[in-house]
C-alpha cells in the first residue's frame, strides 16, 4: 500500500516538475490564444474608460476643435510664464528681466483673449470658469510687474506671489482640461 502511495506521489511530483518547465514564449502564446478565443479576436475584454467614453458619446466637431485650440493655448501659457523664472529666481534680477517678464505676460494675456473670444462648447463650461480665475491671476501679475521696483523687497515679493499664483491657476486649468478630455473621450 505504501508503495502505491509512494508511486502516485512520485508521478504527481514528476508531472508538476515537467509542467513547470514551459518556456516563456509558450506561456505568452497560450495566453494570447486564450484571449483570442475569449474575445473572438474582435475587441479586448476590458476596454479602457477612454474607449468606453468614445463609444458612449458623440463628441461634436466644435468640442474637438476647441479642445485642440485650448491645448495649444496651455502650451503657450507655459512657454510665456516659464521665462519669468529669470526674474524671480535669480540672485540679481535686472530691469531687463522685468521688461522681458512684462512682455511674456502680455503675450500670455493676448493668447487668453483669443481663447475667450472662441465659442465655448457646453462640455467646457467648467473649464471656462477655471480659466476666468487664471485670467485674474495674470492681470494681477501684470499689474505687479508694472508697479515693480527692484529696490523694494515688498514689491518684488508681491510680484513673485502673483507669479506663483498664476502658475498654480494654469496647472489647475490644465487638470480641468484633461478631466474634460477624459470624460468626453476626446483625443
Amino acid at each position: 500500500m505504501h508503495k502505491i502511495a509512494l508511486l502516485i506521489l512520485i508521478t504527481v511530483t514528476m508531472s508538476t516538475f515537467i509542467g513547470c518547465q514551459d518556456r516563456p514564449e509558450d506561456i505568452t502564446q497560450s495566453i494570447e490564444k486564450q484571449h483570442m478565443r475569449a474575445t473572438d479576436g474582435i475587441e479586448p475584454l476590458h476596454p479602457s474608460n477612454k474607449d468606453q467614453n468614445k463609444t458612449r458619446r458623440d463628441v461634436t466637431q466644435s468640442a474637438v476643435s476647441y479642445a485642440s485650440e485650448f491645448g495649444f493655448y496651455l502650451n503657450q501659457l507655459y512657454a510665456h510664464l516659464e521665462p519669468l523664472n529669470n526674474l524671480f529666481y535669480t540672485e540679481k534680477p535686472t530691469e531687463k528681466d522685468v521688461r522681458d517678464a512684462r512682455e511674456h505676460v502680455r503675450k500670455a494675456q493676448d493668447w487668453s483673449e483669443y481663447i475667450i473670444s472662441l465659442d465655448t462648447p457646453p462640455e467646457f463650461e467648467n473649464l471656462y470658469t477655471v480659466h476666468s480665475s487664471t485670467l485674474l491671476e495674470l492681470d494681477s501679475l501684470m499689474k505687479s510687474l508694472e508697479d515693480m521696483d527692484l529696490n523694494d523687497e515688498v514689491y518684488f515679493r508681491r510680484a513673485r506671489l502673483y507669479y506663483e499664483n498664476s502658475i498654480i491657476a494654469v496647472k489647475s486649468m490644465e487638470r480641468e482640461y484633461k478631466g474634460v478630455l477624459e470624460e468626453q473621450g476626446i483625443k
